[in-house]
């Protein structure tokens, strides 16, 4: 079959010209793709950001009805704080009075004669005592009571010294002992004890 181009030469197509025709097709063509997906992406995105202020909007919303239970819980852990602190402060005082007449009885007991305990101090369970005595014997008996009466660990003798007391010589010391965890623990005892101190010994505390 034979093809005849009866068109005047300045009107057949060039092959360049087609070329450039399909090109120009086909880039219009991928342009509009990228605003397609362009537009489809800023639609998708706006609707996620929408979404994210509707997610934050309510939680704001629960938070606001939830914060008055809040304040009120945090009041109550504050007040209940603060009565556990008393109550802590009262049973210690409580503790410590009973082992305060606990200590003293104990020490009544303890003391020989010819003995006066002048000043008694307690403080985390280590008793420091100040007191005179006549002689030395009677220093090292009430040492040896108070390990064997009282039951204290590690009586030491601090210091002794000569002075006077109403011009008569007398010998001022110094004894520091502990209060095993065990007598401590005991000390409530003693106030159901109805025991009065037995001793001939002067004794003067304060703690």
């Amino acid at each position: 079959m034979i093809r005849i181009n009866l068109l005047p030469k300045e009107e057949k197509p060039s092959r360049e010209a087609l070329q450039w025709s399909r090109i120009l097709i086909w880039s219009l063509i991928g342009a509009a793709l990228v605003v397609i997906v362009g537009v489809g992406f800023h639609i998708y995105r706006t609707y996620e950001i929408a979404a994210l202020k509707a997610d934050i909007a309510e939680t704001r919303r629960e938070l606001a009805k939830y914060e008055g239970q809040a304040a009120l819980v945090r009041d109550l852990t504050a007040k209940r704080q603060a009565i556990q602190q008393r109550i802590d402060v009262i049973e210690n005082l409580d503790r410590d009075r009973f082992l305060r007449v606990y200590l003293l009885d104990e020490l009544a007991r303890s003391v020989p004669e010819y003995i006066w305990i002048e000043e008694c101090a307690e403080k985390a369970g280590t008793v420091s005592l100040k007191g005179v005595a006549f002689s030395n014997l009677a220093v090292s008996q009430l040492m040896d009571d108070l390990e064997a009466k009282a039951h204290a660990d590690s009586v030491t003798l601090r210091i002794i010294r000569k002075e006077e007391v109403d011009d008569q010589p007398v010998l001022g010391f110094e004894l520091r002992y502990n209060i095993p965890a065990v007598q401590i623990i005991k000390a409530p005892a003693a106030r159901t004890s109805g025991k009065a101190p037995a001793s001939k010994a002067r004794v003067g505390a304060k703690s």
